[in-house]
C-alpha cells in the first residue's frame, strides 16, 4: 500500500536467493494497481557453483560468492528465472544458492541484470583497486545480456565507488540504473 501511496506504478520484488514470495507479491501488488517486477537477489559464484573451497583456500579476489540482481522481463524470463535459481540450489549451494556465468549464459533469454550492490562483482573489483577485472566482468556481462545489462549504483555507496561504475558505464556504452535498497516501507515497519 505504501508504494501506491506514494505513486510507484511498478514496484520490484529480489529477495536474497529465493523467489518464494513472487506469488503473494503479486497478489498484493495487483491488488493495488501497481505492476511486479519479479526477481531475485542471486548469489554469483565469479569461479563456478560446483567450487566448495572453504574461503581461506581462495584468493582474496575470489570469494565465495557476489550479489547480481536478475529480473524477468516477460513470461520466458520468469520461467528461466525460476528455472536456474532452481539449479542454484541444487546444483550451487555452498553456504547459498549461486549461480554461476554457465546458467546465466544458459537461462539469458527474457533477462535483465544488474551489476548489483556494493557486494556485486564490479564493485568488489573496484573495491580491491582491480578496474581491470571490473571491466572484464561488465564486458562479459554485457556479451551476455547486451541491452539488458546495466550498471547500479545506489545512493548509500562510497562517492567514489559510484563515480567508478559510472566511469565504467560510460566507457563500455552500458546503461546505468540508479536503486534504493529498501527493506522496510516505513521506519515503523522495522
Amino acid at each position: 500500500v505504501r508504494a501506491k501511496d506514494i505513486g510507484m506504478q511498478a514496484l520490484a520484488i529480489t529477495e536474497h536467493g529465493t523467489t518464494s514470495s513472487h506469488r503473494e507479491f503479486q497478489r498484493q501488488t495487483k491488488e493495488v494497481g501497481i505492476k511486479p517486477i519479479l526477481g531475485v537477489e542471486a548469489y554469483f559464484s565469479p569461479t563456478d557453483r560446483f567450487d566448495r573451497r572453504a574461503k581461506k583456500n581462495r584468493e582474496e579476489a575470489d570469494s565465495i560468492y557476489n550479489h547480481l540482481i536478475i529480473l524477468a522481463k516477460d513470461n520466458k524470463g520468469l520461467t528461466n528465472l525460476q528455472t536456474a535459481n532452481r539449479v542454484a540450489w541444487n546444483e550451487g549451494f555452498y553456504l547459498k544458492p549461486r549461480w554461476d556465468m554457465e546458467l546465466l549464459k544458459k537461462y539469458s533469454e527474457g533477462l535483465i541484470v544488474t551489476s548489483g550492490c556494493v557486494n556485486g562483482p564490479l564493485a568488489k573489483a573496484f573495491e580491491r583497486g582491480n578496474a581491470d577485472a571490473a571491466y572484464n566482468w561488465a564486458n562479459e556481462f554485457k556479451s551476455v545480456f547486451n541491452e539488458d545489462f546495466y550498471v547500479e549504483v545506489q545512493t548509500h555507496n562510497p562517492p567514489a565507488m559510484n563515480m567508478a561504475l559510472l566511469q565504467l558505464a560510460d566507457d563500455l556504452a552500458i546503461k546505468a540504473v540508479a536503486t534504493c535498497d529498501c527493506h522496510h516501507a516505513t521506519a515503523e515497519d522495522k
